[in-house]
């Protein structure tokens, strides 16, 4: 029997039948990755919304050296209720290794209790902070952070989230910028009512933001994964 010219209903129908895959044939896996893309999306819109950031105009870079400081630290540390008070220089002027020592431990990952060995200028750093408020103790909001996100600096040990009592955030910020001869990263949290102050990868430029993302219950950055975790950073 010879069949009839096809309707244009007839038409449609036969194509969407034709052009739409089958359960189980790709169909599920691409609308999963559209969803999953959508959801990045709306996650980096949602940080794009809090996070402001931009480079740094050499001029606009501190041009003569940062005096050595006294060598003095006083840190407490909410996450663990610790204190460290020590001077980072021994009596020849070279950094003194049992006190950088003990102030890594004060910096270690609040996670997983990880350690690792903090860049000295990062201590040098905070003392010269330290010295122009009068001494007053910093509180150490975050230190090192064995995490997920390679690229923060405080997995690579080298930043610190930082408040003084007393002191507003803001001048504490503007305190941190005048500091940067070039390759400090320093950033401010409004909400969060801390300053990020960091010594940049080799090479990388200064850097300057403000985040404005309410605060977390557990700032310490996204855990690694298990199998992620097996693979620890070199102390």
């Amino acid at each position: 029997m010879r069949l009839g010219p096809l309707s244009l209903a007839g038409c449609l129908a036969l194509a969407t039948a034709l052009v739409v895959p089958a359960p189980g044939e790709g169909g599920g896996e691409a609308v999963a990755g559209h969803e999953k893309k959508s959801k990045k999306a709306k996650r980096k819109g949602k940080k794009d919304r809090y996070f402001k950031g931009h480079g740094v105009d050499q001029e606009e870079l501190r041009t003569e050296p940062v005096a050595k400081p006294s060598g003095d630290l006083w840190l407490y540390s909410p996450n663990f209720r610790e204190e460290v008070r020590v001077n980072i220089y021994d009596a020849s002027g070279g950094f003194n290794e049992e006190a950088l020592a003990e102030l890594d431990g004060i910096f270690r990952c609040k996670r997983t209790g990880e350690r690792r060995a903090v860049d000295p200028r990062l201590y040098q750093t905070v003392s010269v902070i330290q010295d122009h408020f009068g001494g007053k103790r910093i509180e150490l909001v975050s230190g090192f952070r064995f995490q997920e996100k390679e690229t923060s600096r405080h997995y690579h040990a080298s930043a610190a989230d930082m408040r003084i009592e007393g002191v507003s955030i803001r001048e504490l910020y503007e305190y941190a910028e005048s500091l940067d001869t070039g390759g400090m990263g320093i950033g401010i949290y409004p909400r969060s009512g801390f300053v990020h102050v960091d010594w940049r990868a080799p090479g990388e430029p200064s850097y300057r933001w403000t985040d404005r993302s309410p605060p977390e219950r557990d700032s310490g950055g996204k855990r690694p994964s298990r199998r992620w975790r097996g693979s620890k950073p070199n102390s």
